[in-house]
């Protein structure tokens, strides 16, 4: 390939980029996007209060995640951040974009013996996946990588749910690399939370060993996860609590 020849294979990728970057803004940016992805959120959320019993979160749990919240300018912006709990013996956390983090009861049984920095280590970790609004970033970049920018936010999803049971696919190796650098970037923007609301950075460390261990997956191993390999997790979330804090 001569020099003019890349010159114009440059200037066509550029422009490629600029403009998916983009349509990937004005999605962002699209209320009936927004909207069309709470609204299968709520349809998740209710499928899954059919299954599991509704309970009432500790009172504890609400002031932790107030504290947390009044840390953050983006998220004491709005939209209101609710907290809803049900009856599961499993530790698991989950966070929409709307506005609403939901915690499994076990966060808080004496088995697990969760610390209350530990609980505001998980409420900070969805606290920062709903203020980056994560789950929208990630709608809208499957829609470019599908090259389908007008596809319903559910069809999209299925067609990439399809995409992740192939460990080759180039679209699900994209979407999982994404999905772990939200994971790492939640935790990093969690242990700031932490720190600025007076709480162990190092919490977040510990409960995410308690939550994904410390070994990979089988998962991990056969075909990929959209969480990043724990050993890797902890290590960064590690070096993010013993981080200097800037003067």
């Amino acid at each position: 390939m001569n020099g003019i020849s890349r010159f114009f294979c440059l200037v066509l990728g550029g422009a490629l980029l600029a403009a998916s970057a983009l349509a990937q803004e004005a999605c962002l940016r699209d209320p009936a996007r927004a909207h069309e992805l709470r609204v299968l959120d709520e349809a998740q959320v209710i499928d899954l209060m059919d299954q599991y019993p509704v309970v009432a979160a500790p009172a504890k749990l609400h002031r932790l995640m107030a504290s947390l919240i009044a840390a953050s300018p983006r998220l004491r912006a709005g939209p209101s951040i609710h907290l809803l709990a049900y009856e599961d013996g499993e530790l698991n956390a989950y966070g929409a974009d709307h506005g609403l983090v939901i915690l499994t009861s076990a966060m808080w049984s004496a088995k697990e013996n969760l610390s209350d920095d530990e609980l505001a280590a998980v409420l900070a970790h969805e606290l920062a996946h709903i203020e980056s609004r994560d789950s929208l970033v990630e709608a809208c970049t499957n829609l470019q990588r599908l090259a389908q920018p007008r596809l319903r936010i559910e069809d999209a999803r299925e067609q990439m749910a399809r995409e992740m049971f192939n460990p080759h696919s180039p679209l699900a190796r994209a979407a999982r690399q994404e999905l772990h650098a939200q994971e790492h970037a939640a935790d990093v923007r969690g242990i700031e939370l932490l720190r600025a609301v007076g709480r162990d950075p190092m919490a977040m460390v510990s409960v995410l060993a308690k939550i994904h261990g410390t070994e990979a997956s089988g998962l991990n191993l056969l075909m990929g996860s959209s969480h990043p390999d724990v050993r890797e997790r902890l290590a960064r979330a590690r070096a993010a609590a013993h981080r200097p804090v800037p003067d």
